[in-house]
């Protein structure tokens, strides 16, 4: 090919990375199928109306990218443009997806966890409160682990690109399933293990700490009470929270960046920091 972007070789697809590359794709689309069967199911059993207008910005980004991916696999033959715009809109429907998952299941929660949890941490000599005051103390390392905790969908988009430009597309497909996979298990086993965060927990406030604050323990406790107790019935995917606390998809997610920033090509090193900062931001 002349200029743009070089082609996937010919052969790839019969090839057995091509072939696991697109295998990894189909499973991606199994996924979010299944997501979507059991967000029918609950809303068969218990319907959680979901505001129409919230919708909009999910339909018009997913007929572009869906439109690019045909125009780039038919019309205009550019393998790698096709394989990026497919994963941007795998990452887009999951992250809709499983946030109307996440809150019809957080209504099927039984008592909450937070003790339990706890004391679990405790077993393993695990001091959460110790180590949120010893970050506190050093007041410097606060801005770069807030800056990493909310750096994660844009590490997840920097690198579909990267990966794209590069040719790596199996490495792109199999970050996608890994974080649809992993996003999945998190929003199913989050029912089985209600929690609402140590900050509630321990009612923690932002005037406690000297230059931490604890937003991200409570932005999400008004949804999550009230899809519990029942007084919530409909939701807007425009202003929905993540609302899983454990298990955290933050760092499962976090996890997944740091694998593939490591076989990245020109991000190996500082991209592999930024994940770890992530995965250490998350309990902060």
């Amino acid at each position: 090919m002349r200029g743009g972007m070089n082609d996937t070789p010919a052969h790839s697809a019969t090839c057995p990375s091509g072939r696991m590359a697109d295998s990894t794709n189909s499973a991606s689309w199994l996924l979010l199928s299944g997501v979507l069967l059991c967000i029918l199911a609950l809303q068969a059993r218990s319907a959680l109306w979901i505001e129409p207008a919230s919708l909009t910005s999910l339909v018009i980004a997913t007929i572009a990218l869906g439109g690019a991916a045909w125009f780039y696999g038919t019309m205009r033959l550019r393998p790698n443009f096709r394989a990026m715009c497919l994963s941007l809109m795998q990452v887009l429907l999951f992250s809709a997806l499983g946030s109307i998952l996440s809150y019809l299941l957080a209504r099927e929660g039984g008592p909450l966890m937070d003790a339990q949890l706890a004391a679990w941490d405790r077993a393993m000599g695990l001091d959460w409160l110790t180590f949120i005051t010893w970050v506190d103390s050093h007041g410097w390392m606060v801005l770069p682990l807030r800056l990493a905790y909310a750096s994660l969908i844009p590490q997840i988009i920097l690198l579909v690109i990267t990966f794209g430009f590069t040719g790596h597309i199996r490495q792109m497909r199999m970050m996608i399933f890994a974080a649809i996979l992993s996003g999945t298990i998190a929003i199913l086993i989050s029912p089985l293990v209600p929690a609402l965060s140590n900050y509630v927990h321990l009612g923690l406030k932002p005037g406690d700490f000297g230059t931490i604050n604890p937003y991200a323990g409570y932005i999400h406790l008004h949804d999550h009470l009230a899809l519990r107790n029942g007084t919530m019935t409909s939701m807007s995917l425009a202003t929905a929270q993540g609302i899983i606390t454990f298990p955290s998809y933050h760092a499962a997610l976090a996890t997944v960046t740091l694998w593939s920033f490591w076989r990245a090509p020109y991000l190996r090193w500082p991209g592999t920091i930024l994940a770890l900062l992530t995965i250490i931001a998350t309990p902060v």
